[in-house]
């Protein structure tokens, strides 16, 4: 029985565990709203897109940037942003995006204003 007590507590602590980081640093568990801006990049092999994160009285507007793979059909989110309405979006090369200022490698970075 002492067992069992145990196991239940590792597994109480690990799905607590997930469950901050899927809903505080998580950048790919942050809600969606509508897109508003779709950029192809240099080569044609990835797409940018440009969401409004959802808004209401106790949440202000923010900008959720995805990357995806036309060829593996893959998304990730790449850039979240809050307070903020517009995002100024340019390719830097097939795999180097600018948004709002911020350089990032679509393959290895990620920008979350909760981690500044």
């Amino acid at each position: 029985m002492r067992k069992r007590k145990w196991i239940f507590i590792v597994v109480l602590l690990l799905f607590l565990g997930w469950t901050v980081y899927h809903f505080t640093w998580d950048t790919q568990a942050v809600s969606k709203g509508v897109v508003f801006k779709i950029i192809d990049s240099p080569n044609g092999s990835y797409i940018a897109n440009a969401y409004h994160g959802i808004d209401n009285a106790t949440v202000d507007f923010s900008v959720i940037v995805e990357i995806a793979d036309k060829k593996t059909k893959v998304k990730k989110n790449i850039y979240f942003e809050y307070h903020c309405e517009d995002a100024e979006i340019k390719w830097l090369s097939d795999s180097e995006i600018q948004i709002n200022g911020i350089t990032l490698n679509i393959h290895n970075d990620v920008y979350d204003f909760r981690h500044e």
